[in-house]
């Protein structure tokens, strides 16, 4: 994956994440889900390989790395982990 590639969507997961938090009422069901630098290095490069097309919508990606569970790497998984999904 190039650099620029790698930005763009790095860009676009801090983006949805303000857009989503600076959306209208939410409930608490609906927070947004804040990711760490950390959690994007480690997970990006699963998030484009299995997700592409979920990107840059965080709950999507989520849902979409339950779907590829056991293709996620080691890194992306600890990440998760840490977040409480599994």
């Amino acid at each position: 994956m190039s650099l620029r590639i790698s930005l763009f969507v790095a860009a676009s997961l801090v983006l949805g994440a303000t857009a989503a938090s600076s959306g209208a009422e939410q409930t608490s069901e609906e927070q947004p889900i804040r990711v760490t630098a950390r959690a994007k290095a480690a997970c990006l490069p699963d998030a484009m390989r299995f997700c592409r097309d979920a990107v840059p919508n965080v709950k999507n990606v989520l849902l979409c790395f339950g779907q590829h569970r056991e293709q996620i790497s080691n890194r992306c998984r600890v990440v998760l982990a840490s977040y409480g999904l599994q």
